[in-house]
């Protein structure tokens, strides 16, 4: 089968290209052509163009099974860029998936995502998720817990906020995290592909383990050092000094926030094991030493 991976320029994508390409035909698309040539090494073909245009992506669908949507993210410049990469994407992604006649949808989303939400991320992705269960595809939506791998801005954070002095969390340092290995999400999106029947659904995703933020931090650090913590508007402007780029309270509110599985357990239904906590660390340290050696 042939497979899009919509999206697929960050540390999600990579994970879930890799673990399709063992299965299958993979195609992407980013939007940057710098991002194009370490999917392309991977042996992905990938195409640069808009994210969030119907017409643009139809012209790469034909004849995929399936398409991957990972488009979206917090930290966007304003309020209707959040509402278009988050909702904005999904709505082109389903005209263009029609278009097509792509049998089916497999879309990365939250825990919390929810139409009636306050906080404008989890509003947009519960509107997205909405239109893609209305859309008469056959569809999976997998509500991913945070991601830690090389890149990512919640990891990127958290590490960073480790290694300050003193270590920085934001949020309380109280709220119950579950860090998702990039490449288990990527096996659990494999998996799924693969299932031959018609699906329509929601599930979970959360790691193995669960620790606090703080203890994470603690973890990263291995050692007790008590950290300081903020949120709000606080927390944008302590994690824009961290990591060089501009966090809006939006973003910083998100990254606070406990992150827990909320749905039925994609991994325990797919049948796909989850890496522990520590051993996920361990490879991730390996791969940014080969990275940066």
């Amino acid at each position: 089968m042939t497979v899009l991976v919509h999206g697929a320029s960050g540390v999600v994508g990579h994970a879930v290209v890799r673990a399709l390409l063992a299965l299958d035909e993979v195609r992407a698309t980013v939007r940057r052509a710098e991002a194009a040539e370490p999917l392309r090494a991977m042996g992905a073909k990938v195409s640069i163009r808009e994210l969030d245009r119907a017409d643009a992506l139809a012209e790469v669908l034909p004849r995929c099974h399936t398409l991957v949507h990972l488009v979206g993210g917090p930290n966007q410049p304003n309020a209707d860029a959040l509402f278009r990469a988050n909702h904005g994407s999904v709505l082109a992604a389903i005209e263009a998936a029609r278009e097509a006649q792509v049998r089916r949808i497999i879309a990365v989303s939250i825990p919390g995502a929810d139409p009636e939400a306050t906080h404008p991320f989890l509003r947009a992705k519960g509107l997205a998720e909405e239109a893609i269960a209305a859309s008469g595809l056959d569809h999976v939506i997998v509500r991913a817990t945070h991601v830690y791998g090389l890149g990512g801005l919640w990891f990127t954070a958290a590490v960073q906020g480790a290694l300050s002095t003193p270590p920085f969390v934001a949020g309380p340092g109280d709220q119950e995290i579950a860090p998702l290995l990039a490449d288990d999400l990527g096996a659990v999106v494999a998996a799924i592909d693969d299932h031959a029947g018609e699906l329509g659904g929601t599930w979970g995703l959360e790691g193995p383990d669960v620790r606090s933020a703080d203890g994470f931090c603690a973890q990263l650090r291995d050692d007790a050092a008590t950290p300081s913590h903020a949120d709000g508007q606080a927390a944008a402007a302590a994690l824009t000094r961290l990591l060089g780029i501009g966090v809006d309270a939006v973003a910083a509110t998100y990254l606070a926030s406990a992150s827990r599985a909320d749905a039925p357990d994609a991994a325990a239904v797919f049948g796909v094991p989850l890496t522990p906590l520590s051993e996920g660390l361990r490879r991730t340290l390996e791969a940014a030493a080969i990275t940066h050696g």
